[in-house]
């Protein structure tokens, strides 16, 4: 597998050694190494950019990362993207960050994940304080092609496995006028992501049958360290009118096999339709199909004109009141606390420096030295353990004081007690 690596120094695997110029040595300046695992790939295929921070002491802010934003390539992060790390480095240790990305080009040709700068915030060997210094994150480059024999795909669609699955709720073949069924129809992907599905029940037309789909639902599990899955998942539902006899067509998708270099085809069985008996519609009157035509428009411009500005308002006065209160805060904060987050955690933290009874809580000496334990000397382990239970507890006090201040009231009561009269 070719490696794509540009990097400020040489990028090396985790707990490996490196070698540092007589400059770097010197100065101490943070080092950033980054790389693509393969730089020529087919569409489709997923592929990892990790980017590297390392500092000779340890982060005191979490690093904000860059967005790559490229038409015709999805840039995602899998779940954990950001994890802690050390390297040791001329016999010291520098402790840092790794972020990893998933990327997937959906077209052939020659993309490129564009240069920036990282601002990393690190303690001083030499001293206390913090230093902040931006570094260079440079350009990499990724050439697609589409493999042999797989040029004149429509759609074009690459994965390691594809499959169609369908289910069918009801009797299509025992309907009678007013009676219904579904078909929900399930494309599963390994080794890519579900944007390379097209629509599954595009022509679903039956003469005497409506169909009501749902929305689509996809979802991609992109945590691609195991085996990355996506799912597509549309149901249609079907109303008989009349008496009639049809089919719903097949459905077939021809993909590319990235594993054995074939063209492969995954399908499902066309269903059989039949309505018996009396048509509903035609139980309709030309006054009652009038009636319910005027009650379905005035309910459309009701819910059009009303509603969603009424659920604007709802929604927004729902959010400034979790925001000024800071529930949502809190909540962000315990949340990684629980799930020993310190990145998320930090971040939830430095939001509520400005809160006196957060300043006189214990959470900041217990971030602190989760901190330390963190980005130390030595690599995070499960020493650190004790510490996120301290982090909970004091959270815990610390929202505990915040309710029992809230419920004080604001006014001296209206008619005040005097016990010594």
């Amino acid at each position: 597998m070719l490696v794509l690596t540009t990097a400020v120094t040489i990028a090396t695997q985790t707990d490996t050694p490196s070698v540092l110029t007589s400059n770097q040595q010197a100065d101490n300046k943070p080092i950033v190494q980054s790389a693509l695992s393969e730089s020529g790939i087919a569409p489709g295929q997923a592929v990892t950019f990790r980017v590297t921070v390392l500092v000779p002491t340890w982060l005191s802010k979490p690093i904000e990362f860059p967005q790559f934003d490229s038409p015709n390539l999805s840039v995602t992060l899998p779940e954990k993207s950001t994890v802690s790390t050390s390297q040791t480095i001329n016999g010291k240790t520098w402790s840092g960050v790794i972020r990893e990305y998933q990327v997937v080009p959906l077209t052939p040709g020659t993309f490129q994940l564009p240069p920036s700068s990282l601002q990393v915030h690190y303690r001083s060997p030499q001293n206390d304080r913090d230093i902040v210094t931006n570094v260079p994150l440079p350009a990499h480059t990724l050439t697609v092609t589409a493999p042999k024999g797989a040029e004149n795909l429509r759609p074009y669609i690459a994965a390691r496995d594809l499959t169609l699955t369908q289910t069918i709720n009801g009797e299509p073949d025992k309907l009678r006028p007013g009676d219904s069924f579904s078909r929900t129809v399930t494309a599963t992907i390994q080794g890519s992501t579900v944007m390379f599905i097209p629509l599954l029940q595009s022509q679903t037309n039956v003469d005497g049958i409506a169909a009501y789909p749902d929305t689509p639902k996809a979802v991609d599990h992109s945590d691609f360290r195991d085996i990355d899955t996506g799912k597509r998942t549309e149901k249609v539902t079907f109303v008989a009118e009349v008496p009639t006899r049809g089919e719903l067509p097949a459905i077939t998708l021809r993909w590319y096999d990235l594993d054995n270099g074939s063209i492969r085809t995954a399908s499902v069985d066309p269903i059989k339709v039949r309505v018996k008996g009396a048509s509903v519609v035609r139980s309709f009157s030309l006054a009652q199909w009038l009636l319910i035509l005027a009650l379905v428009g005035l309910s459309l411009w009701c819910a059009k004109h009303w509603l969603p500005a009424l659920a604007q308002r709802v929604r927004s006065r729902y959010l400034q009141y979790r925001k000024a209160s800071g529930q949502e805060t809190m909540a962000r904060l315990r949340k990684a606390a629980k799930k020993h987050d310190y990145t998320s955690a930090l971040v939830a933290a430095v939001e509520l420096e400005g809160s006196t009874d957060y300043q006189n809580s214990r959470v900041p000496a217990a971030l602190l030295a989760l901190g330390r334990a963190q980005y130390g000397d030595t690599a995070a382990s499960e020493t650190a353990t004790p510490l996120w239970e301290q982090l909970e507890l004091a959270i815990d006090a610390y929202a505990a004081k915040r309710r029992a201040r809230s419920r004080q009231p604001d006014l001296p009561a209206l008619n005040p007690s005097h016990r010594n009269r």
